[in-house]
């Protein structure tokens, strides 16, 4: 008797055919097998006092983060290995494991991070901990979580059992730290960003059934975070997205481990569906700045969209849909994967993007091939992998065919395999044949939410008798198969206008689920397309305004090309007069591009302005930007700890210093050493001086220096309640002559004063009209 699973089918089980997302596999995989293990390693070694057979990369592997890009580059190989059985990264990812075997049996100790111990010395005494800091160290338990992930499927995914003995050596390093540790430190500790911990012990437990595992799950959940989502209660405004993404997915481990917490299962639903339906933009993808906005809000800008939250929320996505197989959940998994996940990575170099900006007339910025290692570096490693996870998902006799995606399945349990053979979404036809086997089974066949013509299938060339929905869910075709059994499937495509939900003039168009992208060329375009840092050019392209009051989309939106899914914007509806070409997001690279339009209204003048001038910009974010221009303060009192909403409801992340003489926080900014250069700032205009904090009263009085020279006092003081209001400051040109950056430094006036409250930092080329100074 054939045993029959419930679950999605993974890689061992499909294999990619031609297509979009074999050829980005292909390229990920090359750019894996271009790396080296042994500097990825080489942390791990130096955080014992141990040499290094090589050196460590550079970029974030260079600080306080190190290890983390160990721990993806493992995932990154097992789930590879799995799709395309590359012999060469079974090696290198057995190789690894058999090092970091080495440095625990070597030092006697669990501990194989990337950092040394000293990182949780204050973690497990809950003592100077922030945000994304835990006693100097950048967020410590997010770094070894990437390698217990890494461990773990090593171990799952390629059955490398000493992955499993590592990694529980090192769960139970973790287990003896934070024996002592009251519940009220833990969840002090868990301020700080921490990764899917809660996560990876939860399935220690399912692996080992020691209990002690399970406990420690539950104690790494971050219950300020949980307790509202339980409730059904949005409460995550201005707080750092992938820092909780995690923690839910962990969360929604948990239930699967232990049905006693269905609160756990209630969170993850609830969390998923306010993310989804009231904080994403059109490609699937959230976050601005990487911070959750206020429900309801879809503002443009360059760092939007972090793929690391939509990699996370992917994962998720499938944990819910094992759940309860609701297609809602497919429909994003298809919008996520096509429309973001796909173009996240340079076809011709593998490189990984970090956001996909929204702003308007700008471009992709890709991370360098081994300089820059960002967190979305990694899960992008992961990425190409994992494209065949859930395109199929079996329960009992039921085959759900979730994405139309060109794929053989051995589906081992039900005695059947298929090939499911389409040029999708460049055809709407998809064809899957029975190529072996002979047993009952009902396809349960993807009806996507996009439709706007009923989906149709026939089986064995019976046109009389096809099979037809157009409701969103599953068209189910229950018979016994038998190998040469043919089944045809049409998807019918056609152009749609999404309007974004906090602005009904900001639109974008999709042709069936593929989000289009406007193609403004490459003339101008900045060299720094390919970074080290995070410090993000603003520079764009003209977009013109779209002009019309003709609803249909297909008047005035031609195809072009079917086969490349080009289309052309008619020069009638176009501010400049001129039309403009349309092609798939996933397939923008290395030119200017819009995916959002200015629809019958002129946009935000300033914003198009300043970016027009801007030079160099830095906002307040705690994380990438600000470690990216090389944020540095004298005093503790200073940090982003919160963030405002505008009267339009826009996100603004703020900065100040005070508490101490002369407190001050600083940024290094890029200038033009040959021309005049101007400092323009952002300030929160709603604060009061003087305000008072701990029984202290503070003056929001300040000094802006740049390299050593006063260009500016400002006073904050109900400058323009609700808003941000924009103040702009010269700078001799003896100051930048000659120079490639500068330091900004905004310093507070007397024992009393304060710095701030500061929005948006720029270096500009000329004053802004719109700003009055």
């Amino acid at each position: 008797m054939i045993e029959t699973k419930r679950g999605f089918l993974g890689p061992e089980h499909v294999q990619l055919l031609n297509g979009v997302f074999q050829t980005s596999q292909e390229v990920g995989e090359r750019y894996l097998l271009s790396l080296d293990i042994d500097r990825f390693l080489a942390p791990c070694y130096e955080a014992h006092g141990l040499t290094a057979k090589k050196e460590r990369y550079t970029g974030w592997e260079a600080r306080t983060i190190s290890g983390h890009s160990l721990g993806h580059y493992l995932s990154a190989l097992a789930v590879t290995y799995q799709a395309t059985g590359n012999e060469t990264l079974k090696q290198t990812l057995d190789y690894a494991v058999t090092e970091l075997a080495g440095i625990q049996h070597t030092t006697g100790s669990g501990y194989i991070g990337g950092l040394t111990e000293e990182a949780f010395e204050a973690a497990f005494r809950a003592e100077r901990i922030g945000s994304f800091d835990i006693n100097g160290f950048w967020v410590p338990w997010y770094s070894v979580h990437k390698i217990y992930r890494g461990l773990l499927d090593a171990y799952k995914l390629t059955g490398n059992q000493l992955a499993l003995d590592v990694v529980i050596r090192f769960a139970d390093w973790a287990v003896a730290g934070m024996s002592g540790m009251t519940e009220e430190q833990v969840q002090t500790m868990l301020q700080c960003e921490h990764g899917g911990m809660n996560e990876v012990f939860a399935q220690l437990y399912g692996i080992t059934g020691n209990r002690v595992y399970l406990d420690t799950a539950n104690r790494f959940t971050h219950q300020m975070i949980l307790e509202p989502l339980e409730q059904e209660r949005d409460d995550l405004q201005g707080k750092h997205a992938n820092t909780q993404i995690p923690k839910v997915i962990g969360a929604a481990e948990i239930y699967n481990q232990d049905h006693s917490h269905e609160s756990y299962r209630t969170a993850a639903e609830f969390f998923w569906d306010t993310t989804i339906h009231h904080r994403s933009y059109v490609f699937g993808a959230t976050s601005i700045s990487e911070h959750y906005e206020a429900k309801g809000m879809e503002s443009l800008g360059i760092k939007t969209g972090e793929s690391c939250c939509t990699h996370n929320m992917m994962h998720l996505t499938k944990q819910l849909f094992a759940w309860n197989p609701d297609s809602a959940y497919m429909d994003y998994y298809e919008n996520a994967i096509y429309n973001h996940i796909l173009g996240t990575q340079d076809p011709d170099t593998g490189n990984k993007t970090y956001f996909a900006s929204t702003l308007q007339g700008h471009y992709k910025i890709y991370g360098t091939h081994d300089t820059a290692w960002w967190c979305c570096t990694g899960s992008g490693m992961e990425n190409p992998g994992k494209y065949a996870e859930a395109i199929y998902f079996e329960d009992e006799q039921d085959l759900y065919v979730n994405l139309y995606i060109a794929s053989g399945l051995d589906w081992t349990s039900q005695g059947l395999s298929l090939k499911f053979e389409t040029d999708f979404p460049y055809s709407e036809k998809v064809t899957l044949t029975i190529t072996g086997g002979h047993a009952p089974a009902n396809l349960r066949l993807r009806v996507p939410s996009w439709l706007q013509e009923p989906m149709t299938a026939t089986v064995n060339g019976d046109t009389a008798h096809p099979y037809t929905r157009m409701e969103a869910g599953y068209l189910s075709i229950q018979r016994t198969w038998s190998a040469g059994d043919v089944v045809t499937i049409t998807l019918p495509m056609s152009l749609s206008r999404y309007t974004s939900r906090d602005d009904t003039h900001k639109v974008a168009f999709l042709y069936g689920p593929i989000v289009l992208a406007g193609a403004l060329g490459s003339e101008e375009l900045p060299e720094d397309t390919i970074v080290d840092e995070t410090a993000l050019n603003p520079k764009t392209a003209p977009v013109p305004v779209i002009w019309t009051e003709q609803e249909d989309v297909r008047e005035w939106i031609k195809v072009v090309d079917k086969e490349s899914l080009t289309f052309e914007l008619s020069k009638d509806v176009t501010s400049t007069g001129e039309a403009v070409k349309l092609i798939p997001f996933y397939d923008v690279h290395h030119e200017f591009y819009t995916v959002y339009w200015p629809f019958n209204d002129e946009g935000d003048a300033l914003e198009k302005e300043l970016n027009a001038i801007t030079i160099d910009r830095v906002q307040p974010d705690g994380q990438q930007d600000e470690i990216g221009h090389h944020l540095d303060s004298n005093c503790r009192s200073e940090h982003h700890n919160g963030s405002y909403t505008d009267s339009r409801n826009r996100l603004h992340m703020w900065r100040e210093a005070f508490g101490v003489s002369g407190a001050y926080f600083s940024y290094r900014l890029a200038v033009d050493g040959s021309s005049t250069n101007v400092l323009c700032v952002g300030y929160w205009g709603g604060d009061h001086s003087p305000f008072e904090r701990e029984g202290t009263r503070y003056d929001r009085v300040f000094n802006l220096v740049v390299d050593g020279t006063v260009v500016g006092e400002q006073r904050i003081h109900l400058n323009k309640i609700g808003e941000v209001f924009y103040a702009t400051y010269d700078i001799p040109q003896a100051v930048t002559s000659g120079k490639e950056s500068v330091t900004v430094t905004f310093q507070a006036i007397g024992d009393q004063g304060c710095a701030g409250k500061v929005v948006e930092v720029r270096t500009t080329r000329s004053k802004p009209e719109s700003v009055i100074s």
